[in-house]
């Protein structure tokens, strides 16, 4: 949790609450909800892999996640793999953030 902070304070985003979703899978993907300083939600991913992120990944990691309430403004994906371009044109919503 707190390497998540710290890589949301490094990009100007200020969490004033932030809880841990519970996902039922063996992935290494993690994912949040929080509430900034202006009041808008947001939500966090955080995928731990190795290798290139793929469409077909994301798509995978989509269908584990509850349904994402039209009230999340802000949704952001932090990552340490590089991103398929495919799969940067379906994240185009989402702020990618890369923590090495």
């Amino acid at each position: 949790m707190k390497e998540i902070l710290n890589i949301l304070i490094k990009n100007k985003i200020i969490c004033k609450e932030l809880k841990p979703i519970e996902l039922n899978t063996r992935k290494k993907i993690k994912a949040y909800l929080g509430v900034n300083i202006k009041n808008e939600y947001c939500f966090i991913l955080k995928i731990d892999k190795k290798t290139r992120i793929l469409k077909k990944d994301i798509e995978e990691y989509f269908k584990l996640l509850p349904e994402i309430n039209f009230r999340y403004k802000k949704k952001i994906l932090i990552i340490n793999a590089p991103v398929c371009s495919k799969t940067k044109e379906l994240l185009k919503d989402w702020r990618i953030f890369d923590f090495n």
